[in-house]
């Protein structure tokens, strides 16, 4: 169902028009949000079945949460422009906007002298309108916010902004309080507290940058950021701005935020580990152009691929000599991208190799592995070269089961000549692994069973409970 539509008297066009009362009589008392939101879903109204036509459309554009949205709608009902015929789901009926007053609800005048006298004082160089304090009464009317609570928000706003900003500056401040669950005046104390914590730690900031400028409320919001939601200490930001203060490059609030996210998105939290990669950020460079080359590609901008993989690799171990050695392979196996080398590289690391010495043995002991595996190929009368398929048959016969290397080449000898050769060699090693027959000797004075014998076992009477009891067991295998 369309989340927006016409009335059946309202005729759709495939054009959005606003008709010239909206305009003139709607618009200039309305607030903005509200004017956007009704002109989105004006638009949507044009073709009911878009498949942005949804609140959740309207969210992720206007960046408002779906209360806000059915809050501006019911505005938007109060002023006879549109019909809320349901919450849950969410639909609206746009009206005729000739049926509609372009009136701006009423409030009871006497409930709000008093408010308005007080945050009138505090605008003394302008006078607030009749339509910005109906968003005031709207705001407290709709969230329940409470009178004094609203007012000490305001002279809070006032305070830092001075006498000219615009009501609705506050009104936007009050809304983000009132979502956060701020409604009552205790709470809003409490918030200004806080606030003025963050003021004195946004002011060691600021005099570490060497500006004498005033702090503003966008600024609380960015060490809040800081602070709280990536986790930086205090000292570890002011060390980041007297770093760039140091080697002489531009660092303002934004230039900062830019870089402690960098620094939390490759998860370097303190000092040493900052101080450690810009340090290192030329050996970083080198390393990275020496990995570029072995595969074979080329990049004007290394900063990406440092942040991103150069730094991730150095703090596993790995050197360069061993990145180099291992680009090299990469190219010649045809793994030339840096998502491809960092899959290899990761690998590497969770084997615990990150030395040369080790990723040298670790080619060696596959050489080797592989030399195994080919004889048993040999004497199976394979002429191919060794796959990832024979590999993993030959780790389950001597990791899995516990067969030694001569065990399986006897296990080859029976097998040499049978028709699909490898699958006879699995049945064979299955029945001894089964029958606890696990050295040469043992094997030696066994038959291979038939396939009529074998048959015997399938006609027990196990339980549908007994096999799935068995069949759940399967999970804690490893493949």
């Amino acid at each position: 169902m369309a989340f927006c539509k016409y009335s059946l008297n309202f005729s759709a066009h495939n054009k959005t028009e606003i008709d010239n009362v909206f305009i003139n009589d709607f618009l200039p008392k309305a607030p903005d949000l509200c004017v956007k939101v009704y002109i989105m879903g004006l638009c949507k109204c044009n073709d009911a079945d878009d498949t942005n036509n949804t609140i959740s459309y309207f969210k992720e554009k206007l960046k408002i949460c779906e209360e806000d949205v059915i809050s501006i709608f019911k505005y938007w009902e109060e002023q006879g422009l549109v019909q809320v015929l349901s919450t849950d789901p969410v639909e609206i009926r746009y009206l005729p906007i000739n049926n509609a007053s372009a009136k701006v609800k009423k409030y009871n005048v006497d409930k709000y002298a008093d408010f308005n006298i007080q945050v009138q004082e505090m605008f003394k160089n302008r006078m607030i309108m009749p339509n910005e304090f109906s968003e005031f009464y709207a705001l407290m009317e709709r969230k329940h916010i409470e009178q004094s609570a609203l007012i000490e928000i305001i002279r809070y706003c006032v305070e830092y902004k001075g006498f000219n900003l615009s009501p609705n500056y506050c009104l936007t401040v009050a809304q983000d309080w009132v979502r956060e669950g701020i409604l009552s005046l205790d709470a809003v104390k409490s918030k200004i507290e806080e606030l003025g914590l963050v003021d004195d730690q946004m002011g060691l900031i600021l005099s570490a940058m060497g500006s004498k400028r005033k702090i503003q409320i966008e600024d609380k919001d960015l060490i809040n950021k800081w602070l709280k939601a990536y986790g930086f200490e205090l000292n570890t930001i002011i060390y980041v701005v007297k770093m760039f203060k140091t080697k002489k490059r531009r660092i303002d609030v934004n230039v900062l935020d830019e870089y402690l996210t960098k620094y939390y998105e490759m998860k370097l939290m303190s000092v040493t580990e900052i101080e450690n990669y810009e340090n290192e950020k030329e050996n970083l460079y080198f390393v990275a152009m020496a990995v570029n080359k072995e595969l074979g590609i080329f990049y004007d901008d290394l900063t990406k691929e440092i942040d991103t993989y150069v730094v991730s690799w150095l703090n596993m171990g790995f050197d360069l000599d061993t990145l180099k050695m291992v680009a090299d392979n990469c190219f010649k196996s045809s793994i030339r991208t840096l998502e491809g080398f960092n899959n290899i590289v990761t690998k590497l690391f969770k084997l615990g190799i990150v030395t040369i010495k080790g990723y040298m043995q670790y080619l060696n002991d596959s050489l080797a592995l592989d030399n195994k595996i080919a004889q048993v190929l040999s004497n199976l009368g394979l002429e191919r070269k060794v796959n990832n398929a024979d590999r993993n048959f030959y780790s389950i016969w001597t990791k899995d089961w516990g067969f030694e290397h001569d065990v399986v080449l006897f296990a080859c000898s029976l097998s040499a000549g049978k028709a699909n050769a490898m699958q006879y060699l699995n049945k064979i090693l299955s029945n001894w692994n089964s029958s606890g027959l696990k050295t040469l000797e043992q094997v030696r004075d066994t038959k291979v069973e038939s396939q009529s014998a074998q048959s015997n076992f399938m006609h027990n009477n196990y339980t549908k409970e007994q096999i799935a009891s068995i069949i759940s067991n399967l999970d804690e295998v490893e493949v």
